[in-house]
């Protein structure tokens, strides 16, 4: 996905492309600096999706809920002050945010905020959740319509997050050393999507 550059100004509304499927309803910049919006998307199959974003400059924004996916945010730079589900966190390198599937959100991105975008399809969130519960001989019933509540945010410093973030990295590293997800073995790529999801799911599920 290409760059967008507008010439701003504090609390000019931004008017540009946005990523898929992220539902934007306002996002306005907080100040003086060039709005040099850079995003780029990439669908990995099995509703599984990676967007990376920068704004340029500090931003607020307004999300609606997203009933078929959970969206983590995930820093690579900056911060990241979100409140989800009447809940305050605050993503960082460090720590990761976990918008769920009926949450609205209002977010402010620091200037050099940088951040990865995963798309998780509720499906295979369901999915991973069930067979989570059948290994462990978890005593947990997942009604079909019901969605899988995850942790508001995910320390990735350690643990379950730490390995989470990991397999994150790994993905995002084939990605960038492949240039197309046509070019990764499909065995390969199932494995990695496979890891993403469960590892999330382990670390963040709390039945």
């Amino acid at each position: 996905m290409a760059s967008r550059d507008r010439c701003n100004r504090s609390n000019t509304e931004y008017s540009g492309e946005l990523p898929r499927d992220v539902g934007v309803r306002r996002l306005v910049s907080l100040g003086p600096e060039r709005f040099h919006a850079d995003m780029r998307h990439v669908d990995l199959g099995e509703g599984v999706q990676l967007s990376a974003i920068s704004w340029g400059t500090a931003i607020e924004m307004e999300t609606e809920p997203l009933p078929g996916r959970y969206l983590m945010t995930v820093p690579l730079a900056g911060e990241v002050m979100v409140n989800v589900g009447g809940t305050d966190v605050t993503a960082d390198t460090g720590c990761a945010v976990i918008i769920g599937t009926e949450d609205e959100t209002t977010q402010r991105w620091s200037a050099d905020a940088a951040a990865i975008w995963l798309h998780l399809g509720r499906t295979a969130v369901e999915e991973e959740a069930r067979h989570i519960a059948r290994a462990e001989e978890r005593a947990v019933s997942l009604p079909a319509r019901r969605p899988v509540h995850l942790a508001p945010s995910l320390d990735l410093t350690r643990g379950d997050g730490q390995e989470w973030r990991a397999a994150l990295q790994r993905l995002v590293d084939l990605l960038e050393e492949r240039y197309s997800v046509e070019s990764i073995p499909p065995h390969r790529l199932t494995a990695l999507r496979r890891d993403v999801v469960a590892g999330l799911v382990r670390a963040a599920w709390r039945p």
